[in-house]
């Protein structure tokens, strides 16, 4: 791993000698991505003894090339540190140089397809400042040089960005002993499977099955249903209930597909703790290793579905600094979680959430107000127009209780809404259905926007939206005067760290 005492990565070096069995079936994947109907013809077609042998000897020379290209991508190819920057040389016949600085470096993931895992090695994606994607990608590197470049990385970046006297001399004690907060076994990964929204996978199979019957309209030259009527004698109450058997079977099937989905995205599933924040790894075909260095995690959420609080189980994702092209990537998703394992997460992110006393406010009732307005007096309208225009019992049953049904629903949503505040942070508690609680530190906060619609004017409350590195996180209809002085504290917050005994008032 190192010469002379040297470690590998101050020095050039090269990926695992299987990067090169890597190249060449990636080279091989994108050949046949790209020739596909070509070679399906030539399946297909007559061939004389001539035309075969001729094939045959085109197929040797893009496999000897195939390999001849692998051979110099992977001797071309070597990644070191030096003055502080990551610098990766690479290239086949055309050489590129790249060098990315160490603290524009925002995240170190591994991935393992079966070939990777085989021969125990990863592949290295690092996610960079500005960068639509992972700029730095190292095709396979052994398994504990990549751990030992990783944590050589996320030390340089503790100990020199933005860092504390207390967190150098943290980055330079013993680093603690990973603790393994969840792993998942295939009877969890059912019960996630089961907790997810089948009714909006039920609903968009639905949607291509109507799609589908518009489409074939202009070629029955009527409506499918007047088709199916005239032409087969089919009833009304035939097409009611062979839709309520589709409808089951949608069901059915988005049950299947998300339970596969599931297994296949989070099998094997190992939550960890580590000295420098946390550790996922799932997959099942390819696995996928990620981190979430604590500086990094800008707020947590974690949510439930009717379903997963029967079980006792939570939703949580971490938030990380990226930019725009790269938030969706850097949210690590961790299903299954219980309540214990919520607290430690909490209490690493945000250590004073527990011992603080919590200032609890919920939104003015303006908030209910104009939500019923916008979700149920302006959608009465247009059922009462296509209840009048073509009439129906089913129609006349939706329109009568959409109100009082929309004013049920968001008034439990007003209840369950609360924002905890307290010298250090924000706590958000939302969702009636789907429960929500988000935890944000002001320390995280990068800017602040006060918001108010022509109503909050007039009842003089307004909205706060807080904009991290990851995202925003947004209270609303609050009183003005808390808004300002919320904000005003905030602001002094990040600017001035001698302001941090101001009062929220």
């Amino acid at each position: 791993m190192s010469d002379g005492g040297t470690p590998f990565y101050f020095q050039p070096s090269r990926q695992s000698p299987i990067a090169i069995l890597l190249i060449l079936a990636r080279l091989i994947r994108s050949l046949i991505g790209q020739f596909w109907p070509l070679l399906l013809l030539l399946l297909l077609r007559k061939r004389s003894a001539n035309s075969s042998q001729f094939w045959v000897w085109v197929g040797i020379a893009i496999t000897v090339l195939s390999v001849v290209r692998s051979l110099v991508t992977y001797f071309r190819t070597h990644f070191y540190i030096q003055d502080d920057e990551f610098i990766l040389e690479k290239g086949g016949f055309t050489r590129r140089r790249l060098s990315v600085p160490l603290d524009k470096i925002q995240t170190i993931t591994f991935q393992q397809t079966f070939l990777h895992r085989l021969f125990n090695v990863v592949s290295v994606e690092m996610d960079t400042t500005g960068a639509k994607g992972s700029e730095i990608s190292l095709t396979a590197l052994d398994r504990d040089k990549a751990t030992v470049l990783r944590e050589y990385l996320l030390r340089w970046k503790k100990e020199n960005v933005n860092a504390t006297p207390a967190d150098q001399e943290a980055a330079t004690a013993d680093i603690a002993p990973e603790v393994e907060l969840l792993k998942l076994d295939l009877g969890a990964l059912f019960l996630i499977g089961l907790s997810q929204n089948h009714l909006r996978s039920a609903g968009i199979l639905f949607g291509l099955l109507a799609s589908f019957a518009r489409e074939i309209q202009p070629i029955l030259g009527k409506s499918a249903y007047k088709y199916f009527e005239e032409e087969w004698g089919l009833s009304f109450n035939f097409f009611w209930t062979f839709a309520l058997w589709i409808i089951v079977f949608f069901l059915i099937i988005s049950v299947i597909a998300t339970l596969a989905l599931t297994i296949v995205r989070f099998y094997n599933l190992r939550f960890v703790q580590t000295g420098e924040g946390f550790r996922l790894e799932a997959g099942l075909f390819t696995r996928r290793e990620q981190a979430a260095y604590l500086p990094k995690i800008q707020f947590l959420r974690w949510s439930s579905n009717p379903l997963q609080r029967l079980w006792g189980m939570y939703n949580l994702r971490f938030y990380q600094a990226a930019g725009h092209e790269l938030r969706g990537k850097q949210t690590l998703q961790v299903p299954g979680c219980y309540p214990h394992q919520i607290a430690t997460v909490q209490t690493a992110y945000f250590p004073a959430s527990v011992q603080e006393q919590w200032q609890w406010h919920r939104p003015h009732r303006l908030y209910f107000r104009q939500r019923l307005f916008i979700l149920g007096l302006l959608p009465l309208i247009g059922l009462i127009l296509k209840t009048s225009l073509d009439f129906s019992w089913v129609w006349l049953a939706i329109t009568l209780l959409w109100l009082p049904f929309t004013a049920w629903w968001q008034w439990k949503l007003l209840l369950r809404k609360e924002y905890g505040l307290s010298p250090d942070g924000l706590w958000v508690k939302s969702g009636y259905f789907t429960q929500s609680q988000i935890l944000l530190l002001w320390a995280n906060v990068q800017g602040l926007e006060v918001q108010q619609t022509f109503l909050e004017k007039r009842h003089q409350v307004a909205d706060l939206t807080f904009y991290t590195a990851s995202g925003e996180v947004e209270i609303e209809s609050l009183p003005l005067p808390m808004v300002n002085s919320l904000r005003d504290y905030v602001l002094a917050k990040i600017e001035e760290p001698k302001f941090f005994e101001v009062a929220i008032t």
